[in-house]
């Protein structure tokens, strides 16, 4: 059962990390490419910019493969802080806001405006009309305990609507805005600015570009030993070069042995910090190639191991009821605790459910049928029950499916 499902959580995962990380398709000129030329004439940070096209999107992150928070028309003035690949970093414009748990802020009196975090490292994410708060991923900024933010009168799924908190950044493409004046004097060196978490392949800064600091605030960067972060650098530019023709072969192919190597003694080196930033982050890169390659692994296996999952099921549905006497053992198609799911079947309108054993486990996926679909779940979730109704194999779950009618609190 360990092996099957360990084997579901590597299939799942491969549907949201290979297309991304390890395929190489052809790119357009609407997504989002490394820093440019272009990018490297942008006036000193910060700057004002003007939209240049009607319905511009804002966007969680510096991609396309993030979500949109709302558009820009032509002529909408927006202050930069930043940029990456060809994607300006921007304070959120007016209308913009953001989501944070419910359980982390006290709101006093009733019905105030303001709210008080009462938690340490709370997520704040971007907010979007078609993302729900639950499923909204893109994390802004964390707040600590006493941090203030102002409540925009909604609560949804648990979540506060807040104005997006000081901090918080959104982006748009540098295609659909042009640059102004620059708000810092010419003297001033460029200064970094917090930015949300690198997209699937970061890009690797030049020792004189500044790089990206901590969320409280602009910072000069000091480079302890320039010549030989320098040096470091170019290493590391020559080591991406080698990472991206590994990532076009195909993953069978992938040995990151010696380029892991590399980097790891880079990235360990603190007199380097540039560089060992961008060692980092090749390094994460390389470790999400890596998952698919065990994805591509197992999937090989996978007609060997669907032929024994009839039989898994059945050695773990017999454990469980193990615990009943005789009399009990007939009555239930699976037994443990019920979890919640992320799972919803929009078409039919029909929500799923775990079933996890003692160590927290999915041993296989739930899902009311008949007169079960109105039967208020609420008062099950994270009780152990017993599930009447059939078990069987699901390949879109990469596991088993109990379709149950019936579902009984158990001791």
């Amino acid at each position: 059962m360990e092996s099957c499902l360990r084997f579901s959580v590597i299939v799942s995962l491969t549907l949201l990390i290979a297309p991304a990380f390890c395929k190489q398709p052809a790119k357009s000129a609407a997504e989002p490419a490394e820093a440019s030329a272009a990018d490297a004439n942008l006036p000193p940070m910060p700057f004002m910019a003007e939209i240049t096209s009607d319905d511009t999107l804002i966007r969680s992150g510096a991609g396309t493969n993030y979500y949109d928070c709302g558009k820009l028309k032509k002529g909408d003035k927006v202050k930069v802080v930043g940029s990456r690949y060809s994607w300006l970093q921007i304070v959120p414009p007016a209308g913009s806001y953001a989501w944070i748990s419910k359980q982390y802020v006290q709101v006093e009196p009733p019905n105030s405006a303001g709210g008080t975090v009462i938690g340490e490292g709370v997520r704040v994410y971007a907010g979007s009309n078609d993302v729900q708060p639950m499923h909204s991923t893109s994390l802004l900024v964390k707040l600590n305990k006493g941090d203030t933010v102002s409540l925009l009168g909604e609560e949804k799924d648990g979540y506060y609507k807040i104005a997006p908190p000081e901090g918080a950044y959104l982006w748009v493409s540098s295609q659909n805005a042009k640059a102004l004046a620059s708000l810092v004097a010419p003297a001033q060196p460029a200064t970094s600015v917090y930015t949300p978490p690198p997209p699937p392949f970061p890009s690797i800064t030049s020792p004189n570009t500044p790089s990206a600091g901590a969320p409280s605030g602009p910072a000069v960067v000091k480079e302890p030993n320039m010549s030989e972060d320098n040096l470091k650098t170019k290493e590391v530019l020559a080591l991406k070069e080698k990472v991206d023709a590994l990532k076009a072969k195909p993953v069978e192919q992938q040995d990151w042995t010696q380029i892991k190597k590399s980097l790891m003694e880079i990235a360990a080196n603190k007199q380097t910090p540039i560089a060992a930033r961008n060692a980092q982050a090749l390094l994460k890169t390389i470790a999400r190639c890596e998952l698919a390659k065990e994805v591509a692994d197992a999937t090989k296996s996978q007609e060997e191991q669907s032929g024994q999952t009839q039989k898994q099921i059945e050695e773990a549905r017999a454990s469980k009821m193990a615990e009943f006497d005789a009399n009990d053992q007939s009555k239930f198609a699976i037994i443990g605790v019920l979890k919640g799911s992320s799972i919803f079947a929009e078409a039919r309108g029909v929500k799923y459910y775990r079933i996890v054993d003692s160590e927290d486990k999915t041993v296989c996926y739930a899902r009311p049928e008949g007169d079960a679909a109105n039967i208020d779940m609420s008062g099950f979730i994270g009780k152990k029950v017993g599930l009447v109704g059939t078990i069987n194999p699901n390949t879109e779950l990469g596991g088993a499916l109990v379709e149950f009618t019936n579902v009984v609190a158990l001791p």
